[in-house]
């Protein structure tokens, strides 16, 4: 259940993850499942650069002073998160053999030149672009909430999974927990309203997940103990580490969905910031971060 715990200011947390121990099957017994998170490591940085630069263009037009501020707290969060994945992606991928450096430059031009023929759009146009980008993040912010609640939630201890990396992904759910409601808040004030919200949402709800599974089998393929192993392969040892509850199930975005969709929808619905903060303060990295 929900605990209320008033209003949260959003503040980005010093943090110190050490890889050095880190496996590349971080759960034990689990190759496809510890990639099919990892792939995680690959996509967010990414993501949350694009929603830090679409925040830092819609901030100028914000005059609510609690939103701003909210929006201040979300980007400064991002921004971490998206340093700390990268980091991961270098230490513990490159440490394994597999070198992420392609994928990444490929994906860091695509980005930039996005970028660079929005700004030579109109400035009315640019504007809308901006707003349609938002709502875009409400969508995947609601993903967001919901996979960092299922990971504070599940108990990586009894798998046995690696402490830093189960660490790495707490300390994101529980920020993503805490600040779900800011980028829903933010597109409604643009004047987003529920049938774009909704009509974005559906193409996220395909997307995102066979975006996560395309990373898994892209990193089987990387990793040397696992090079024959197919798509329709990785696909079906997903289904079954679901099965097992070892990864989210199928019917966790079907919730998700139907809970959007609602005319009522509340983002503070989905998670406990309780939870979530309390788990901020005892997190070993920012621990580690605040001992040196």
């Amino acid at each position: 259940m929900n605990e209320h715990v008033g209003p949260v200011a959003l503040r980005p947390r010093e943090v110190h993850f050490d890889f050095s121990h880190s496996p590349l099957h971080w759960i034990p017994g689990e190759p496809v499942a510890s990639h099919a998170i990892s792939g995680l490591n690959l996509i967010l940085p990414l993501g949350e650069r694009g929603f830090v630069e679409m925040f830092r263009r819609a901030l100028p037009y914000v005059t609510d002073p609690e939103l701003r501020e909210q929006m201040i707290g979300f980007m400064g969060q991002e921004a971490q998160h998206a340093e700390s994945h990268n980091r991961a992606i270098w230490e513990v991928l490159q440490r394994h053999g597999i070198d992420p450096e392609p994928i990444l430059t490929e994906a860091e031009y695509l980005f930039d030149r996005a970028i660079q023929r929005l700004d030579t759009l109109p400035e009315q146009l640019r504007h809308r672009v901006v707003v349609q980008m938002l709502a875009a993040i409400a969508g995947v912010e609601h993903f967001t909430a919901l996979g960092g609640d299922w990971i504070l939630n599940q108990d990586f201890e009894s798998l046995e999974a690696d402490p830093a990396i189960t660490d790495l992904f707490r300390w994101h759910g529980a920020e993503e927990v805490e600040h779900r409601s800011v980028a829903f808040d933010v597109a409604r004030y643009f004047g987003a309203g529920r049938p774009r919200l909704v009509t974005i949402y559906l193409g996220a709800s395909a997307g995102l997940p066979l975006g996560l599974i395309a990373v898994a089998w892209w990193l089987v393929r990387q990793d040397r103990t696992m090079r024959n192993m197919g798509p329709v392969k990785v696909f079906r040892e997903i289904n079954s580490a679901m099965r097992r509850g070892v990864l989210p199930r199928w019917r966790l975005i079907g919730d998700g969905f139907a809970s959007f969709i609602r005319a009522d929808y509340n983002p503070e619905d989905t998670g406990d910031t309780a939870q979530a903060v309390a788990y901020l303060a005892k997190s070993p990295a920012a621990k580690m971060a605040h001992a040196s």
